[in-house]
């Protein structure tokens, strides 16, 4: 879209014509997991608030829109830590504000562009006299994928745009057109990445991803025996693979629901259509209770993990059931 790659063409249809009628916000949240195009979209939406033809915003041929594209556009700012830090404070809080009371050089409208999850309390908060006294040309625009993070303050300020998940139909455009050569699993990668795209290419571009997803499933096979020497087996697993046991346990829980939906009648839903047969097995095998019993135990697994929980403490507990 105008050169952009975007996943939501009618919301930024939508926020566009709000430019061309003159009626756009001066803060906005784009709310969405990571991988929905959030920040390809605020790039959009910020080349039509600073293009020198309002009308038709953005035009693409015009200075502001051409340094829009090439991310040179000095009437965008694109917020971010300091150098030596991870998250945004408020010293660089208090350079937005200094910089924000200076008219935009070349455009109508100065655009702010800043990822939430960086944002400290202390940062949200001199952020707000900004917010609650913006400019008449100054327009700030919050990544984010829980709005709620953010404060109540700051957040009643903003016009919230959500993105949401997208069609099979946009999934697999895209990962035809940019991943041609993973066609033959696209039926996986469709279901598994629930409408994310960004989320195809992580999967695509990893290469240990479909190892560790064949071994976890030969793992689970293991998890699921009533047999209690199992659990040093799946221990060594857990350990061994230490850094990917969220990953892990995400595609244990996603085979135990495969499984269900095979013991239900419901197969067709099934994401790891690619490991039908195992699946299969496990749902003739063991009974729903116990794969629902499993799963809870699995989710458990990881919450003990986020407490900090020792990983060979974690794979006894869930494999001595």
């Amino acid at each position: 879209m105008y050169g952009y790659e975007t996943f939501h063409e009618e919301l930024m249809k939508s926020l566009i014509d709000s430019v061309h009628r003159g009626e756009s916000s001066h803060a906005y949240i784009f709310e969405g997991e990571s991988g929905m195009g959030k920040r390809n979209s605020a790039r959009l939406f910020a080349a039509a608030l600073t293009c020198v033809n309002t009308e038709i915003s953005p035009c693409g041929s015009c200075q502001n829109c051409i340094e829009s594209k090439a991310d040179t556009n000095p009437d965008i700012t694109f917020v971010r830590p300091l150098p030596d830090r991870k998250t945004i404070g408020t010293k660089v809080m208090r350079q937005l504000e200094d910089d924000a009371a200076i008219k935009p050089f070349n455009s109508a409208r100065k655009v702010y562009i800043m990822d939430g999850s960086l944002l400290t309390p202390g940062a949200q908060n001199v952020f707000l006299k900004t917010l609650e006294e913006p400019p008449e040309y100054a327009v700030f625009i919050i990544l984010s994928e829980n709005s709620t993070l953010l404060l109540p303050t700051v957040l009643s300020r903003c016009v919230l745009v959500h993105f949401p998940a997208v069609s099979d139909e946009i999934m697999e455009k895209y990962i035809l057109s940019k991943h041609p050569e993973s066609e033959d699993r696209l039926s996986f990668l469709i279901k598994y990445c629930e409408g994310v795209p960004g989320r195809a290419d992580s999967v695509i571009n990893d290469e240990d991803f479909e190892t560790l997803r064949s071994d976890s499933l030969e793992m689970l096979f293991h998890l699921l025996s009533s047999d209690r020497l199992e659990a040093f087996t799946i221990e060594k697993f857990l350990e061994k693979n230490k850094p990917h046991s969220s990953k892990i346990f995400d595609f244990w829980l996603s085979f135990l629901r495969d499984a269900v939906l095979i013991q239900t009648g419901a197969a067709a839903a099934i994401i790891n259509t690619d490991k039908k047969d195992a699946l299969r097995q496990i749902a003739s095998k063991y009974n729903p209770e116990r794969i629902i019993k499993m799963s809870e135990r699995v989710i458990n697994s990881e919450k003990m993990i986020a407490r900090y929980t020792k990983i060979n403490a974690v794979a006894m507990w869930l494999a001595l059931d």
